[in-house]
């Protein structure tokens, strides 16, 4: 039980009530992926990409989601990654979501946020960071919403 106290303190235990159910959840879904994936790689449903530089048309999609990458790995990826990364899903996206925006490390507002949020600005893209109803990371309350007006 120690490493659900360790574990525990910075996160909410609301929706996912343990570390046991946090892992089941997690495998549940990788095992779906897994059925999934060779169907959907045939079908053109997964694409092998990766960002910086994604295989897509300017606004080809109406929204991007970007969820446990940018800002959650602050200690792992660059500044300079973090913004060529959200310069990218603003091209290929009408609009770009990104959640949470704490670091996994520190549990604390990502280093990168505030320069990436400025960077972004300078562009012409506006950013704003929107409540959310989902806590599961303590303080992980706001995505960041990026478009061009």
């Amino acid at each position: 039980m120690q490493l659900l106290y360790e574990f525990g303190d910075d996160y909410v235990w609301k929706n996912i009530r343990s570390v046991e159910e946090l892992g089941k959840v997690r495998l549940d879904a990788m095992k779906l992926f897994l059925a999934d994936y060779e169907d959907g790689k045939k079908s053109g449903k997964y694409i092998n990409a990766s960002l910086p530089v994604l295989p897509f048309q300017d606004t080809e999609f109406d929204l991007a989601l970007c969820s446990h990458y940018l800002f959650l790995y602050s200690e792992y990826v660059s500044q300079e990654q973090h913004i060529l990364s959200m310069k990218e899903l603003c091209r290929v996206a009408k609009e770009v979501r990104v959640y949470p925006l704490l670091s996994i490390s520190t549990n604390t507002k990502s280093k990168h946020l505030e320069p990436v949020i400025s960077k972004l600005t300078e562009m012409g893209i506006c950013i704003s960071l929107v409540p959310v109803d989902y806590e599961f990371q303590k303080g992980a309350t706001k995505m960041l919403v990026a478009k061009y007006v």
